[in-house]
């Protein structure tokens, strides 16, 4: 666990002395959890640090906080330099997609290489209603029962192109989160705190070496998103699946680590 700006940030280190640095970061209302199946793939040629982005999984949920992506993009950097990490690959889901991508722009020397998996790009602030919703008191309790009432299941339906991969375990994990009051009010302040993700300008300067992995039935984050991305990135790549949703770490794990490894 590491204190950052009134955050506990729950980490951890699979350490392989003098092996590259992989750093993974989850997609939103996800976890560390969501990469445990890409992980012993990876384990033997890599060292891979997991960060539990705050409110999720292990790490504080704390409403008073700033949970945007700058704030997030300097905690992931203090900890490399409070574990000595020079340079790391990252592997982003999701909106870790996008903190990698801004992370990149920020620090590119800390970069050696960014694997992308399905990352929110091009959606920018969020509307002036969001303000408001902050402001009233009941908003955490009414997020709360939307998320209720769409349930878990149907939530990883919609991520998950096969429904044969949603196991109980799963529905236990992803569902944990949900089950802490404490984490409705941070979830108000993450939608507050949206910065909105990187401009076409920014995109175009960063030259780092960068695979994109996009599911052709992803319904959160579609697929032609890739192609518009890579239009932007000087230095990328892009390879879709056929039959895979959204939830890439939990659908392909053996596709991305074969990626990981030949490149």
């Amino acid at each position: 666990m590491m204190q950052y700006k009134g955050h506990d940030i729950s980490y951890t280190f699979h350490k392989q002395p003098l092996k590259p640095v992989i750093i993974m970061l989850h997609g939103l209302l996800a976890s560390s959890y969501s990469f445990r199946k890409l992980i012993p793939l990876l384990q033997t040629n890599f060292q891979i640090l997991t960060i539990d982005i705050p409110p999720f999984g292990e790490s504080s949920k704390n409403a008073h906080c700033l949970f945007c992506y700058e704030e997030m993009v300097d905690a992931i950097h203090h900890l490399m330099k409070e574990q000595s990490i020079k340079q790391a690959i990252f592997v982003g889901h999701s909106m870790g997609g996008q903190i990698s991508l801004r992370f990149a722009y920020k620090y590119p020397d800390n970069v050696k290489h960014l694997y992308l998996l399905a990352p929110c790009s091009f959606m920018r602030q969020p509307p002036p209603f969001s303000n408001i919703v902050y402001q009233v008191p009941f908003s955490p309790f009414v997020l709360r029962e939307l998320l209720k009432r769409k349930g878990v299941y149907q939530m990883l339906r919609h991520s998950i192109y096969h429904d044969y991969l949603i196991t109980d375990d799963m529905l236990e994990h992803y569902k944990k989160p949900f089950l802490d009051k404490t984490i409705y009010p941070c979830l108000v302040k993450v939608l507050h705190d949206h910065q909105g993700d990187l401009s076409e300008e920014a995109l175009l300067n960063i030259s780092i070496p960068t695979s994109i992995v996009w599911g052709r039935k992803d319904e959160i984050v579609p697929c032609h998103i890739g192609y518009e991305l890579i239009r932007y990135l000087p230095n990328a790549t892009l390879t879709t699946f056929d039959h895979t949703g959204h939830l890439l770490p939990e659908e392909i794990p053996n596709e991305i680590a074969k990626l990981i490894g030949s490149t």
